[in-house]
This record gives C-alpha cells, structure tokens and sequence, in this order.
C-alpha cells in the first residue's frame, strides 16, 4: 500500500507546496482561553491563525487501534483550505513526543477523500475543532477546542527542554501535561469519542 500511495500521490489534485517536517510538541491541558491569549500577545506572540477545522482521517482495513503505522489525514478549515498529511508514528521524549509528518496542500478534499477510498483506505474518524495559533521565537503554539472538553495548548519547540522552557515563560508548569496524540488524549483522559467529534 505504501508504495501505491508514493506511486499516486502527485496525482492528488491542486496538490501544492509539499513540505517534510518533524515536530516536537507537548499539550497543556485545561488552560484558560482568554489568559493564554492575553500572555502570548504580551510576550509579542504573532497570531497566525484563528479558524476552524474539518478532520477526516484515514488508514488501511485491518488496522488495529494504537497498531497504526501511519495515519493520513485531510483537513480542511473556514476559508476552504486543505492540507493532507501523512504522519508517522510518535516517539516519546520524555513529557513531549516527536514523529515526522509530510504536508501538501490541495485544492479539492472531496475528491482526495475519493481518491484514498478507491486505493481502499478506510475513512474511519471524522473531528471538528477550532484552533486559535500563534508564534514566538522558535516556538508555534496551538490552541485546541473540541466539542465537550476544555481546551488544551500544545506547544511545538526545537526540544523538550526547549518546549520546558515556554511553559515556564507562561506560567503553566502546575497545569497537566500530555506526551499523547490527540486520540488517546480524548480517549483517556475525558472519555470521548475520538472517532465521531461533531459541534
């Protein structure tokens, strides 16, 4: 399947501005909307979005839960814009985790939706939430809010230690952390339905 999916992806259409990152992130849960907002602006954070996102996620039938070794997702917000991105698994870095991801944008998620689905990829999860993000320095920070649960930050760094020190800067190291993806973070901690997240 990976090799069909290599084979085929440049065929996706208005497929544009293909990236290849690695990120390490940490979330902060239970964070206060407004405060957050007030001390990044503060700190001369510059906001760099505000919007709305409309997730679809897919892998290959069979897959067992937690057993995936790659996700594809399209994501799509309040301007019409997608973004398909294939992700690897996470590794843990003590409170953070770090996986590579590659990012297109295109022009059409109808028609990469259909597209996956004929090389026989299930769409198995579907999530809404808005997200508010800013940058600083060499961080990214991205404000979560999906319906039913308090909103979380997760900071994006060079490093964990790098990552430690923007909590320390906002004055959130008694708030929780989370090294987990989304999924197990919904699951476990707030006992919700990853899979079908609808406003």
């Amino acid at each position: 399947m990976q090799a069909k999916l290599r084979t085929w992806i440049p065929t996706f259409a208005g497929m544009t501005n293909v990236c290849m990152t690695y990120e390490t992130e940490t979330k902060i849960l239970d964070v206060d909307k407004k405060q957050i907002g007030q001390t990044l602006a503060s700190l001369g954070a510059k906001k760099i979005l505000d919007t709305k996102f409309v997730v679809d996620w897919f892998w290959e039938p069979g897959t067992k839960e937690g057993e995936e070794p790659w996700f594809l997702r399209i994501r799509t917000d309040t301007e019409g814009n997608s973004e398909v991105t294939w992700k690897a698994r996470s590794e843990k870095l003590g409170k953070s985790r770090t996986h590579k991801e590659i990012n297109f944008k295109v022009g059409d998620a109808g028609a990469v939706g259909e597209f996956l689905k004929e090389l026989k990829l299930e769409n198995n999860a579907h999530q809404e939430k808005f997200r508010i993000s800013w940058e600083l320095k060499d961080w990214r920070f991205d404000l979560d809010e999906y319906p039913g649960m308090p909103a979380y930050l997760e900071i994006e760094g060079t490093s964990e230690e790098h990552i430690q020190e923007a909590i320390r800067i906002l004055g959130l190291k008694n708030h929780k952390t989370s090294n987990e993806g989304e999924r197990i973070l919904i699951q476990k901690e707030y006992g919700l339905d990853w899979y079908r997240m609808r406003f």
